[in-house]
């Protein structure tokens, strides 16, 4: 399924692609590029109010598209301006955090003489 030139918007980041915004599984909006890319890891398709919608179809339990679905590549995978984070020479690669454990609380009960 090819959306319309008028379902198209421009690219979030500014490179000035056209690109259409899909909403994920997970609520967020996603932009797709506006053509369909057998090579793609994004199964998009239409919902019955007519939003495009995306989901994954790369992971431990993702299911293959379906018949009204078709693949497409998200638009940050070919975005010229994409943010990369890089590596500054001469710094160790930063730790993961520890998680902090939540304080333990402990009730008493007071006793009246």
């Amino acid at each position: 399924m090819i959306p319309s030139p008028t379902e198209l918007e421009p690219c979030p980041a500014g490179c000035g692609a056209l690109v259409l915004m899909t909403m994920t599984e997970h609520g967020r909006r996603m932009p797709v590029d506006a053509e369909p890319h057998p090579d793609g890891n994004q199964a998009v398709y239409r919902d019955g109010t007519g939003r495009w919608r995306s989901r994954s179809l790369s992971g431990r339990d993702a299911r293959p598209p379906e018949h009204l679905e078709s693949t497409y590549k998200p638009h940050v995978a070919a975005c010229p301006r994409r943010v990369v984070q890089q590596a500054i020479p001469g710094l160790p690669a930063p730790r993961p955090r520890p998680r902090r454990r939540a304080p333990v609380r402990r009730y008493t009960t007071w006793k009246t003489r």
